[in-house]
C-alpha cells in the first residue's frame, strides 16, 4: 500500500504555517492544521468548497476585497506567476488577521497548470512576524493591538464615502463605541491586560457587524463602525447589538472588582457633511450618552 499522500500530509500538518490547495476552478482540496489554526475554520468548513466563495474575505491594505477580480490564486492559475504578497484574511470568529502569502502552481506532467498552493504566514504582534507586522501596520493603516484599521484607514474612507454619496445618496450610519473606566482597569492591572480587553472588544465588535459594516479602533478605548446602505431604524438596532456585545466583551477579561462601562454615539450622514462635520457631531453626542450612564445618544436629524 502506498503510504505517500499520508506521509506527506503529516508533513504537512506539523507546520506551522497555514496550507491549502485548490483545483483549477479554485476548489479547496487540502487545507492543513496550520491553516485551521490561524483562521479558525476546519478542514471540515472549507474543503470542497470554492476559495471564491469568500469564506477568507481576502483583502489588501485598503480593505478592498480581493475575491473577485484580484485574486492572487486565481492570477497564479491563468499565467503560473509565483507571487508573494502581504494580505488580510478573515478569521472565522469575525476578525481580520494579517498574513504574508506565497502562491504557486501546481503542474501536471505536461506542465499544465493543474492548480495552485498558497502558504500564509500570521503577521499579528505576538508572532515572530513582529517586525514585519509593525513596518505593515504602518504602511496600511493596521492598529496593532487589536488587528482592526486605525483612524487614519477609517477617516479616509469615510471621505470616499461621503464622494460617493452625493453621486449615489446612498446613506450610511456611524457608530462610536467608548469603553468607559478602562484607565482605572489599566492602572491596576497593568497595559497587558488592558490590551486583551481591547482586543476582545474587537473581535466581539467585528464579529457582531454586517458582512458590509467596517469597523476599526477609532482612538484610545473608542471604536468606530461604518454601516453603509443603513437607515435610522436598523442604525438603532445595531447600536442595541453592539452595545450588549460590547459591556459583555469588556468585562470578560476584567476583574471582578473593575467593572467597565460603555458609551454610544450614532448618526446618518447628511448631504453636507464632511469629515469634520461628522467628527464633531459624533464628540457631541458621545459626552451626552455618557452624562446618561452610557445610553444610545442618536442624532435625530
Amino acid at each position: 500500500m502506498d503510504n505517500t499522500p499520508y506521509f506527506y500530509r503529516t508533513i504537512l500538518n506539523h507546520l506551522k504555517e497555514g496550507i491549502y490547495f485548490v483545483d483549477a476552478n479554485r476548489v479547496i482540496t487540502f487545507w492543513n492544521e496550520g491553516a485551521e489554526k490561524i483562521t479558525g475554520y476546519l478542514e471540515s468548513d472549507v474543503l470542497h468548497k470554492p476559495c471564491h466563495w469568500n469564506l477568507l474575505s481576502h483583502s489588501d491594505a485598503d480593505g478592498v476585497k480581493l475575491c473577485q477580480g484580484k485574486c492572487p490564486v486565481a492570477r497564479t492559475l491563468v499565467d503560473g506567476i509565483v507571487r508573494e504578497e502581504a494580505l488580510f484574511i478573515q478569521h472565522k470568529e469575525g476578525y481580520r488577521v494579517p498574513v504574508e502569502a506565497r502562491i504557486l502552481p501546481m503542474r501536471n506532467m505536461n506542465r499544465q497548470i493543474v492548480g495552485a498552493v498558497q502558504i500564509f504566514s500570521d503577521l499579528t504582534p505576538s508572532s515572530e512576524h513582529g517586525k514585519k507586522m509593525k513596518a505593515l501596520a504602518t504602511l496600511a493603516y493596521f492598529d496593532l493591538v487589536t488587528g482592526l484599521p486605525n483612524r487614519r484607514y477609517i477617516e479616509n474612507r469615510i471621505g470616499v464615502m461621503l464622494t460617493e454619496f452625493k453621486k449615489n445618496l446612498s446613506p450610511f450610519g456611524l457608530l462610536l463605541i467608548n469603553v468607559i473606566g478602562f484607565k482605572t482597569l489599566n492602572d491596576k492591572y497593568g497595559p497587558q491586560v488592558g490590551d486583551q480587553v481591547l482586543r476582545s472588544v474587537a473581535r466581539n465588535i467585528a464579529a457582531g457587524v454586517g458582512p458590509d459594516d467596517i469597523v476599526s479602533r477609532w482612538d484610545g478605548t473608542r471604536f468606530l463602525v461604518i454601516s453603509p446602505n443603513t437607515k435610522k431604524t436598523l442604525l438603532l438596532l445595531l447600536a442595541e447589538k453592539l452595545r450588549v456585545i460590547t459591556l459583555r466583551a469588556a468585562n470578560m477579561e476584567g476583574s471582578e472588582d473593575v467593572t467597565l462601562k460603555v458609551s454610544m454615539s450614532g448618526t446618518i450622514n447628511r448631504l453636507d457633511d464632511t469629515l469634520v462635520s461628522l467628527q464633531l457631531r459624533l464628540a457631541n453626542l458621545i459626552q451626552q450618552s455618557e452624562s446618561r450612564d452610557g445610553a444610545l445618544a442618536l442624532d435625530e436629524d
